[in-house]
């Protein structure tokens, strides 16, 4: 799997890409990230990738054609590539669209959004689909992206190191909670543990943890 991501501040990426378990599927070559930058694609002065929007409105508007050169630039090289615009006016992203983008994609580009947002040319012409993480607004498209990644990268072949961590995941079978999780000490500060877990008893296990997992998820809103 590779991601390729079009981003005015690439170093944002630095950190994450270095740590944990995303890290360390890059390191062993279960994906590969790349930054692209607009602003070296630009055919206009000194970097310029953005503009005041037309009809009027605050600030600035990313440019079409610095993304759309930066996508070709990423084209050229990997044909097949799945463009998304991380936009808060695209699909929600969910578990289920993550688990079928790992599964039917090989190469994913991120555009980030910045500024007042993307010329709507960019949705409409160059990015294959909208998503957005959620019902609210970020200051740019980059905590989307690392968020894509992540979600859809923990379900690649290698990436986790007990591929069972997948047997269970949240919100696989809908909008449902995972069961709780307890583990070392037996009892803290007068907290105990649920007898059940202690008890080896693998069914009545499996029927508790079914059944909190049942009675938490009408939180979910």
């Amino acid at each position: 799997m590779q991601f390729h991501v079009v981003t005015l501040f690439p170093e944002f990426f630095e950190s994450p890409l270095k740590t944990s378990l995303l890290g360390k599927a890059i390191q062993n070559g279960v994906l590969g990230v790349q930054t692209v930058n607009p602003r070296d694609f630009t055919p206009y002065k000194h970097g310029k990738v953005d503009a005041p929007p037309y009809g009027g409105g605050a600030g600035m508007v990313m440019m079409v054609e610095p993304i759309a050169r930066a996508v070709a630039s990423i084209k050229e090289r990997v044909p097949d590539t799945h463009t998304i615009l991380l936009s808060a006016r695209g699909r929600l992203f969910d578990a289920a669209y993550a688990k079928k983008l790992s599964q039917e994609r090989t190469s994913i580009a991120l555009i980030c959004g910045h500024y007042e947002g993307v010329d709507e040319r960019v949705a409409e012409c160059v990015a294959n689909e909208s998503l957005r993480i959620g019902n609210y607004v970020l200051s740019g498209g980059e905590v989307a992206a690392l968020t894509v990644i992540d979600s859809v990268a923990r379900r690649l072949a290698g990436f986790m190191g007990n591929s069972e961590s997948l047997t269970h995941e949240s919100f696989d079978e809908g909008l449902s909670f995972e069961h709780p999780q307890y583990t070392r000490p037996e009892e803290w500060q007068g907290l105990k543990v649920p007898e059940v877990l202690l008890s080896g008893n693998h069914a009545k296990i499996d029927a508790w943890r079914n059944a909190k997992a049942q009675e938490d998820s009408p939180r979910f809103t």
